[in-house]
């Protein structure tokens, strides 16, 4: 297949490496220049546990550059920034192409109601784990799977078959909605509380009470959940949260949020904890606990944000 990976960062990336050496044609999307000028002069490395760093050459390119028409489109561009990226993106996607949202947080499916047709998208999740390490470098660890479902009539079979054909371990789900809540309650748990611990995943897990702390989130994630339809398997996301808090899986990664966070940049809270508290709040069913992570986050967002200034203001000088 034809693919383009919109928001070719950690996780874009390491899909990205794994699709081209499953024989399909990818082609990178994103908005960093730095991270695209490194792919594209001296490739993209890949380190993986304590491998030997490995380079991949992928064509990286922002939205304004990209030509052409593609099969698929897997959509890994922040929650925040996707409505944005569809309409960057807009001239590449034509009547037959199909767009796969594999981006964390709910409400992705509604953005791109408004750009594509229903019979174009696909919903999904995925628990494969990427660190971006400085621009054109990654590092893996770890495996995943990725679970998937056709929106409206799409051809969602083709699309499992290409991705199992590069290891993905794509699995065909007739409720996608209720894995997407489940991934939204592991990524609510581990972003957030990294960030605020200042932590990463295996670290958060020898705090004693990471797991009071979890099923503070997790609990009135599910009553939130129970209002919209959705049935959250509190236990369920605590089992998978156990086996990330191992080292030889997800335990020496650094979530996504805390990445950001360290960047300077705008998180997924809203989408996450934040979105718990707005429906909740909607909903009049009480979530204090998530209202104030998420407040907690965006503090560590704008004190983070006046460091990184202060420091690029102190270089100049």
């Amino acid at each position: 297949m034809k693919i383009a990976i919109a928001g070719f960062g950690a996780l874009g990336a390491r899909l990205g490496v794994m699709l081209q050496a499953g024989g399909h044609e990818v082609t990178g999307i994103d908005g960093w220049p730095a991270h695209i000028a490194a792919i594209n002069t001296k490739g993209l490395t890949v380190v993986k546990d304590n491998d030997a760093p490995q380079k991949y050459f992928v064509p990286v390119m922002p939205a304004s550059e990209v030509t052409g028409t593609f099969d698929l489109i897997i959509l890994l561009t922040k929650t925040p920034q996707l409505d944005r990226m569809l309409t960057d993106i807009q001239p590449i996607i034509t009547d037959t192409t199909k767009l796969l949202v594999l981006s964390n947080g709910l409400g992705n499916i509604e953005v791109m109601a408004k750009h594509v047709s229903r019979h174009q998208i696909l919903a999904g999740v995925t628990l494969w784990t990427s660190s971006l390490i400085k621009p054109g470098e990654i590092h893996v660890t770890g495996s995943g799977y990725i679970k998937l479902q056709a929106i409206g009539d799409a051809d969602v079979q083709s699309i499992a078959d290409a991705l199992n054909q590069a290891g993905l371990n794509a699995e065909i789900t007739p409720d996608v909605m209720t894995a997407i809540w489940h991934k939204a309650g592991i990524n609510a748990v581990l972003n957030p509380l990294s960030v605020l611990l200042n932590a990463n995943i295996a670290e958060f897990g020898t705090a004693g009470n990471a797991m009071d702390l979890a099923l503070n989130i997790l609990d009135e994630m599910k009553q939130v959940g129970a209002s919209q339809g959705i049935k959250v398997d509190v236990s369920g996301i605590m089992t998978d949260l156990s086996q990330l808090l191992k080292p030889e899986n997800a335990g020496n990664h650094f979530p996504s949020m805390y990445q950001d966070i360290q960047n300077g940049k705008h998180t997924e809270i809203d989408f996450l904890n934040g979105y718990f508290a707005k429906i909740g709040h909607q909903s009049g069913i009480p979530t204090p606990f998530n209202a104030l992570v998420t407040r907690l986050i965006h503090a560590k967002e704008d004190i983070e944000r006046v460091k990184l200034a202060k420091q690029q203001e102190n270089f100049e000088i």
